[in-house]
């Protein structure tokens, strides 16, 4: 397990993420279904050292009361990244606000959203996320987009 108690470690694991995400493209090309593509990163990222789980529950709460309804992260890496995949042909808003929410309802800091559906990943399909303010908007119904600092930052 990898030690990213600081934010210079934090980067060195999103290129490591990147650079594995690069290498699944390389391998399994653009236009593939989502799940080639996890099964593929979970394998790549497992081969570097790096703790990977996949498909990791997220309960989910009204009043305090369990809805008995489950959202899914696609990968959680070393407990401290989620990273969400898609295949389609750009990102969408409703992909950043499902992470977003993914990252609250988890109370993770970090997020990257991977799209390996657009003929240039390295460029149109990486998006990393960091929560500003975080117990606000744990704590609050504010929209997640007004808390999100470094959005979209390059990788």
């Amino acid at each position: 397990m990898i030690n990213i108690s600081d934010d210079k470690a934090r980067l060195a694991l999103y290129y490591k993420i990147r650079g594995a995400a690069i290498t699944v493209e390389k391998n399994l090309g653009p236009y593939m279904i989502e799940k080639f593509y996890e099964k593929a990163l979970m394998l790549e990222l497992a081969s570097m050292g790096i703790n990977v789980e996949n498909q990791v529950t997220i309960p989910t709460y009204y009043k305090k009361q369990t809805l008995d309804l489950n959202l899914i992260a696609d990968l959680v890496v070393e407990n401290e990244i989620i990273v969400e995949l898609k295949a389609t042909p750009r990102i969408e808003r409703s992909h950043i606000r499902q992470l977003l929410t993914y990252m609250k309802l988890m109370h993770k800091h970090y997020g990257l959203l991977l799209n390996f559906g657009v003929s240039y990943m390295a460029k149109y399909g990486m998006k990393a996320f960091i929560l500003n303010d975080f117990e606000e908007v744990v704590n609050s119904n504010s929209n997640l987009e007004d808390k999100v600092g470094l959005m979209a930052f390059s990788l």
